[in-house]
């Protein structure tokens, strides 16, 4: 259902893998130059029908897999999860800080270097939005939204992500008719290390 490549490692999802006898999801790890799998990846909490595999990515050592249908925040409230490439253990669960019932927080997902982002349907009537994470820490650092959003828009129905630039995908836009769609460029993505001074100043600014 998903596919995503860095360098030698490519990763594949398998949201209906099973396990045992309910549909738990997987992905799966593998090394590109020789095609060998490295590792199948589950969630440390599987839960039946999340869809596990749904989207992923992959950067460097870390690896991203959504699991569309995670009832963490109520029902196919979404989720994503972080892992460790060279060993396939679990880094962290990503969940968004205002996550509810039917957001299916992690229809789509990217990574590059310490950012991750995670497109979400949350926003109501189908309008959308995007979540930046602080990979390192499992963080949530921003919250991204169309400018002009509108309902039924899917804005989050894809994401990617490089360097300091997010892009999101607004597939039912309407600027060119009805669901023309769009794309949306993030050009100001935070740094996790500058947040963290930030919230260090005002913290000490607080105490003193």
């Amino acid at each position: 259902i998903s596919v995503a490549i860095d360098g030698t490692k490519a990763i594949v999802g398998a949201y209906q893998n099973r396990g045992g006898s309910s549909n738990f999801g997987a992905a799966y790890l593998f090394d590109v130059t020789t095609g060998a799998q490295l590792a199948k990846l589950t969630p440390n909490d599987p839960g039946a029908f999340d869809w596990f595999g749904w989207s992923v990515g992959i950067s460097g050592n870390t690896a991203i897999v959504s699991a569309l249908r995670d009832d963490d925040n109520g029902s196919d409230s979404g989720s994503a999860y972080l892992f460790n490439v060279a060993t396939g253990t679990q880094i962290a669960k990503l969940t968004p800080s205002d996550g509810a019932e039917g957001d299916r927080f992690g229809r789509s997902v990217a990574i590059s270097g310490n950012l991750a982002i995670v497109g979400s349907d949350s926003d109501g009537n189908g309008s959308g939005s995007a979540y930046l994470f602080d990979v390192t820490t499992g963080t949530q650092l921003a919250k991204l939204i169309a400018n002009d959003g509108a309902a039924i828009d899917n804005f989050g129905v894809s994401v990617g992500i490089d360097g300091k630039r997010a892009l999101v995908g607004s597939r039912l836009d309407d600027d060119n008719g009805i669901s023309s769609g769009s794309a949306y460029i993030f050009s100001t993505v935070p740094e996790p290390s500058a947040l963290l001074l930030v919230t260090c100043g005002i913290v000490g600014f607080l105490a003193w």
